[in-house]
């Protein structure tokens, strides 16, 4: 009996270190996560020059939208490159990934439209990208709360 409650002991210490190192790895694997973001959202790609709204160029619109479309496929890549295997975090960390997927695709998408001439595609196109950069929001806050 007495060997019976020692081993109950050492499984649960056991599982309590587990439980710790998933913290552990969590925490680690959080500000892996916000550093790679808030270095990409600094990078000199991520900045808007004051006048890149302003233009009604067809042709500089579409040069804008590549290259904003290619910002945001770098930022996949390197959350790609994260690794990322906790339970709570890496289903949100794919998320993110989907969403900077779906912006680098949806700009090239008004490229190409604007490129052919098509502005009402464009401008769908367009919105098709704000309805993506909105759900950015609501993650953020699921993870910023994760990552306390």
């Amino acid at each position: 009996m007495r060997l019976l409650l020692g081993g109950r002991r050492a499984a649960l210490a056991l599982a309590l270190v587990c439980v710790s190192c998933g913290k552990f790895q969590q925490a680690r694997e959080c500000g892996t996560f916000v550093k790679t973001v808030n270095a990409w959202l600094a990078s000199q790609d991520a900045t808007v020059s004051a006048d890149a709204g302003a233009s009604s160029n067809a042709k500089e619109i579409a040069v804008e939208a590549r290259r904003t479309a290619q910002h945001y496929a770098d930022l996949s890549q390197r959350l790609a490159g994260l690794h990322v295997q906790t339970e709570d975090l890496a289903p949100r960390v794919k998320r993110y990934e989907d969403i900077a997927n779906n912006a680098a695709r949806t700009l090239i998408e008004v490229a190409d439209a604007l490129e052919h001439g098509d502005l009402e595609k464009a401008r769908q196109k367009r919105v098709d990208f704000d309805t993506v950069a909105q759900l950015e929001g609501p993650l953020v806050k699921e993870i910023n709360g994760l990552c306390r």
